[in-house]
């Protein structure tokens, strides 16, 4: 019930690398799938991942910019 929801660098950047593990990963099958199906399914995964790293990288530099006006 008390859980600490504020963001922290540390836990977006453990965000960030989980991500860019995922998006490795779809790249892989991406370039490795016969079927063009699983292939634009994936694009879109790789897609929809990259700008969920890209706004975890802004949130922490958000983050930084506010500790240093403290």
């Amino acid at each position: 019930m008390g859980r600490n929801k504020k963001n922290t660098p540390a836990k977006l950047i453990l965000y960030c690398v989980l991500f860019t593990i995922m998006v490795v990963f779809y790249s892989l099958s991406l370039m490795n799938s016969p079927y063009v199906f699983v292939k634009i399914t994936n694009l879109m995964m790789i897609i929809l991942f990259s700008i969920a790293i890209g706004a975890f990288i802004r949130e922490i530099f958000v983050l930084k910019e506010k500790e240093k006006a403290k």
